[in-house]
């Protein structure tokens, strides 16, 4: 019976112009200033799953990572810091053979920053997973990734950053000095690639992206104000000639502006204290006025946070000299309201609410889903403020009803010796569990820098102590430091010939569907953007967003036209692109050439339907080639190898075999076990009443 061609298409991979199998990151020679490396390459046909051989160099260490099913993957435990290490891939076949490796690639791991921090596990099953990010400015200004147990995992390598946001996706925000201007805000990805950058200075307590791919921060802005009568140096500033007499402008006042920047640098909406709030207002028991004296300007606002709400339309600013909370209407720019203390502590010709909660001196306002605020209470007037006559940080939890009222929901209240006078954060975990940072009093005094990570019942559960030199900003728990890691995947890939070319694709058999995979191989729950694009129209073209869990997988079918393969064309191609839209930096692009058989007919294939033989890889080869074949019918198959002269050298295969792609491995070895030389030599492949013969080249 004649076997009748069934109208395929064959799938041709040019991803990237690379070719199938490459090692695409760590790239050769690359620097990596982390120690959760991330392995990628392309993808094989044929495929089970692959193999990672990885060599520590100059030591015995070699490590085997196995059973892998897809192209990438993040090894967190075999690679330490200032070390040099080879990799490659195999992969293990459908034929249940390996195949070969990889071109190994070499990268090196940098030097660590860390130098010391002592780690307490308290309740090790209440603690939330992932890693902890530090940064800070002063004295050593770095940014430093460890885990619960106090191994350093990344740090911003070469450059000097400051970290002060992790959005919810992974991307970091902070200020670099490092080839920029001194103070530039800038937004970073774990590389230490910047993805944006102000190109002027700015104040360095805050950077926000929005969903508009605009940027908030902070610039100083200056005017001439007062100098109060009643503050603790106003002889000290008499003497100097000032008036001191509450009216005249006379001192240089600065304070924060909010500034939004767009992609392009330009500065697109501003927000000035000076045009909003009424110099009546300002500190009159944090000491603001003695380094006004030492400095000779006043810090006024030392605004330090922004948290802008999209929904409402709404900024958030944290005012730390003013012991203030304003929410600001955006874009017009009025006040709404003010949350802060009551006048015996702030004169003020503006009204506030939320006089019970008492904060003073605080950083890092946070808006949580549920519509609660949460911030750090550095307290550096809680002493004048409470009765116990100490300075005492909290970390707070509120709610404000109807712009009117505002209720504790929640605080921690530090031990005194963990009062923390400037910096400090509080995050909300995904188990409800707070992650509480304070540098404690590190100026100077005997107290450390310290995270706590507290459970809503107020239980501390996990805690570090760094020494006081770190002095850092801010803390954020995040759940990896690859928050870019994707994949996408054509399943199953196959060896294909076409006029003695091989390619990697795929035959489809009985559905005229191709499914592409798409993975979130990241620890953050990602959206994504998909376009699917074939100008012939073999295919239905679309575009479409989704959220893929972490570890989750979206499939995407691309369904071919009834017509589609009756157009005059043999082929197409088809474009996938996918973008993970909070890291559009790792775009992924694939690119398909889609065959209609019908038209070319250019596979080897034998008409009683019995094998389609395809050309050995590689060819020529040292000391490893395979012969590649599609059984089309379930037959007794051999496979022979011979010499130039006919003389029969190797028998690889001499059974029975099912329907299905094979590929059988020749390492240039005689039935004997020993190494043939170099030469031609030819193989055969029988199956059924079918032979076919082929040829290659030893080399050595």
């Amino acid at each position: 019976m004649k076997y009748h061609l069934k109208i395929q298409i064959i799938l041709l991979i040019l991803s990237n112009s690379i070719c199938i199998g490459e090692l695409l990151r760590p790239s050769q020679g690359q620097e990596l200033n982390y120690i959760h490396v991330l392995f990628e390459w392309e993808q094989e046909p044929d495929v089970n799953h692959y193999q990672i051989e990885l060599i520590e160099i100059n030591s015995n260490s070699t490590f085997i990572i196995d059973s892998l099913r897809t192209n990438l993957f993040i090894d967190k435990s075999n690679i330490t810091w200032n070390k040099v290490y080879q990799w490659r891939v195999r992969s293990f076949l459908q034929s249940n053979e390996y195949g070969e490796w990889t071109e190994p690639s070499v990268f090196i791991t940098r030097e660590s920053k860390l130098h010391y921090v002592n780690i307490t596990n308290y309740q090790d099953s209440l603690i939330q997973d992932g890693l902890t990010m530090v940064g800070g400015p002063n004295p050593i200004r770095h940014t430093v990734v460890i885990d619960r147990y106090g191994n350093e995992i990344w740090n911003d390598g070469e450059f000097s950053f400051k970290i002060n946001h992790v959005d919810d996706y992974g991307a970091i925000y902070g200020n670099s000095d490092h080839l920029f201007p001194d103070y530039s805000a800038s937004k970073i990805n774990y590389d230490m690639d910047f993805l944006w950058r102000s190109d002027q200075e700015v104040d360095p307590h805050e950077l926000k992206e929005t969903s508009q791919n605009t940027f908030f921060t902070l610039r100083n802005t200056f005017s001439n104000g007062p100098i109060p009568s009643d503050v603790s140096m106003v002889d000290e500033f008499r003497n100097l000639g000032f008036l001191a007499d509450d009216t005249t402008n006379e001192f240089p006042w600065y304070g924060q502006e909010i500034i939004e920047f767009d992609q392009d640098n330009n500065i697109i909406w501003s927000w000035d204290p000076f045009e909003h709030f009424s110099l009546d207002d300002h500190d009159r028991h944090g000491h603001t006025w003695e380094q006004a004296y030492m400095s000779m300007k006043y810090d006024w606002t030392h605004s330090n946070s922004i948290y802008f709400d999209e929904e409402e339309s709404a900024i958030y600013l944290s005012s730390r000299h003013l012991s203030r909370i304003t929410k600001i209407d955006y874009p017009s720019g009025n006040v709404i309201y003010n949350i802060g203390l009551p006048s015996d502590f702030i004169a003020s010709g503006d009204s506030c609410i939320g006089n019970e909660l008492l904060f003073n001196f605080q950083h890092h306002i946070e808006k949580l889903p549920n519509g609660n605020f949460t911030l750090f209470d550095n307290g550096n007037i809680s002493n004048h403020i409470f009765d116990h006559g100490l300075r005492i940080s909290r970390a707070i939890e509120f709610e404000v009803v109807g712009d009117t009222i505002s209720n504790m929901i929640w605080s921690y209240s530090l031990p005194n010796t963990l009062f923390g006078r400037a910096g400090g954060s509080m995050q909300v975990l995904k188990n409800n569990n707070r992650l509480i940072y304070t540098r404690g009093n590190s100026f100077g005094a005997a107290n450390n820098p310290t995270i706590i990570e507290v459970t809503n019942d107020q239980e501390v559960v996990w805690k570090l102590r760094a020494p006081s030199y770190y002095a850092w900003y801010r803390a954020f728990r995040i759940p990896s430091i690859h928050p870019d890691a994707f994949s996408v995947l054509v399943n199953p890939l196959s060896s294909i010939t076409i006029d003695e070319n091989t390619f990697d694709g795929i035959i489809l058999k009985d559905e005229n569907t191709i499914i592409v995979s798409i993975k979130n191989e990241s620890d953050y729950d990602q959206p994504y953007f998909y376009k699917i694009k074939d100008d012939r129209m073999w295919v239905d073209t679309f575009t479409g967003t989704a959220i893929i869990n972490a570890g989750d997988k979206l499939e995407l079918q691309l369904d071919m036209l009834s017509d589609g393969q009756t157009k005059k064309n043999p082929f197409t191609d088809i474009d996938i692109t996918v973008i993970p839209t909070k890291h559009a930096y790792a775009k992924k692009h694939l690119k398909f050439r889609c065959y209609d058989r019908s038209y070319s007919r250019r596979v080897e294939h034998d008409m009683d339907g019995t094998i389609n033989v395809f050309n050995n890889l590689p060819n020529p080869f040292n000391p490893i080639t395979n012969i590649r074949y599609e059984l089309l019918q379930n037959s007794k198959v051999q496979v022979v190898i011979y010499d130039i002269m006919g003389r029969k050298v190797k028998d690889l295969v001499n059974k029975e075999q099912k329907v299905g792609l094979r590929s059988v491995k020749w390492n240039a070895t005689d039935n004997n076990g020993q190494d043939v030389s170099a030469g031609l030599y030819f193989y055969t492949l029988e199956a059924g009443s079918i032979i076919k013969t082929g040829k290659m080249l030893l080399l050595k």
